[in-house]
């Protein structure tokens, strides 16, 4: 591998990733449920700027 490819590698795996969590009532069985979501960090951003 040539070294610009390999730089371009660590900066993809340097990105920052969010593991989120909601959790979700059934409305058949009344159960709670989770659902696992990987967000980027700008998704994370516009998140909150939408709040």
């Amino acid at each position: 591998m040539s070294k610009k490819m390999v730089e371009n590698n660590k900066k993809k795996v340097l990105k920052k990733m969010t593991l989120a969590i909601k959790i979700v009532k059934s409305k058949k069985s009344g159960f709670y449920t989770f659902e696992n979501k990987i967000l980027t960090n700008e998704e994370v951003k516009n998140f909150f700027l939408k709040k």
